[in-house]
């Protein structure tokens, strides 16, 4: 049974490259975390392991909820860096469209927008108990 999350094969692509990468760079937050540790930062950095995780997962698989858990470690990883961007306008002023955090945030932002662009919203497939005595 072929199922398809997305419209276009493309986009299917970037969200899994951007769950993997969202994954990734969560992971190796764990490090920062013992470095100078807070249990505000634990907290974040276990909600987007889980987060990003269950996307990845989720994606793979190509389950019903995959986008939903996209659109959260999107959304999630946006909050973060939008409140880095906030603190980096308000220290160094117009400086702030140079800096990673704000390119960062709108990378995040287009793909979250195309993401939920080119989504399937009613996946029209064969269903294994529908199909049971009938031949």
């Amino acid at each position: 049974m072929k199922r398809k999350i997305f419209k276009y094969r493309f986009v299917y692509y970037i969200s899994i490259i951007t769950s993997l990468l969202l994954f990734l760079i969560s992971s190796f937050n764990i490090i920062q975390v013992f470095q100078d540790f807070s249990f505000l930062k634990l907290i974040l950095v276990c909600c987007s392991i889980i987060f990003s995780s269950f996307a990845f997962v989720n994606l793979v698989e190509k389950y019903k909820k995959a986008v939903l858990f996209l659109n959260l470690s999107l959304a999630f990883y946006m909050v973060v860096t939008g409140l880095y961007s906030l603190v980096g306008f308000v220290n160094i002023g117009t400086h702030l469209f140079t800096s990673i955090y704000f390119k960062l945030l709108i990378v995040q932002t287009l793909i979250m927008i195309i993401v939920n662009l080119y989504k399937i919203k009613h996946f029209k497939g064969d269903d294994e108990i529908e199909s049971i005595g009938q031949t």
